[in-house]
């Protein structure tokens, strides 16, 4: 990176474009879903105003469960069906992860946030809930970073945010 910082730099492209495996950047947020940027990429063919091998930005209707390198639709709509069951995928995800971020505006319950919070640390996973913008910042942080990281979105299609 440039030893100049300039208006509009962009702090996180070199960390991001380093390492043998492409990642993913969590850009924004929307009632109906999220925004995912560098999951494809414009082919040989571009539409009009887009470059060849330009990260494009997909909408995913809905929850998601993000990886370092992946990014899936996750079927919860409510806070209350963030389970351990519902995080088996995190669970199963190869190579573990080291942290697991549950983005959501309203609180889990607690006593299903503390069986999360325990189940995960048998697993070395440390767990924790924080609001959805928070949770995208620093997955995109710790991604950058090279670090196993996952967070699971709880996108709430009645909550008007």
């Amino acid at each position: 990176m440039s030893d100049e910082i300039r208006r509009g730099t962009d702090l996180l492209a070199d960390s991001l474009a380093h390492g043998s495996r492409r990642k993913i950047i969590l850009e924004s947020y929307a009632p109906s879903g999220v925004d995912v940027k560098g999951l494809v990429k414009v082919g040989g063919i571009p539409s009009e105003g887009d470059l060849e091998g330009e990260d494009k930005i997909i909408h995913m209707n809905g929850s998601i469960v993000a990886f370092p390198d992946a990014c899936f639709l996750w079927n919860v709509k409510h806070p209350d069906e963030v389970t351990l069951e519902s995080l088996e995928v995190v669970r199963l995800y190869q190579p573990t992860v080291e942290y697991l971020f549950i983005g959501c505006d309203k609180a889990l319950p607690s006593h299903e946030l503390n069986r999360i919070k325990k189940e995960f640390r048998k697993r070395e996973i440390v767990t924790e809930q924080m609001d959805i913008m928070n949770a995208m910042g620093t997955f995109n942080i710790l991604n950058g970073e090279d670090r196993r990281v996952s967070c699971v979105l709880v996108i709430d299609p009645n909550d008007g945010s």
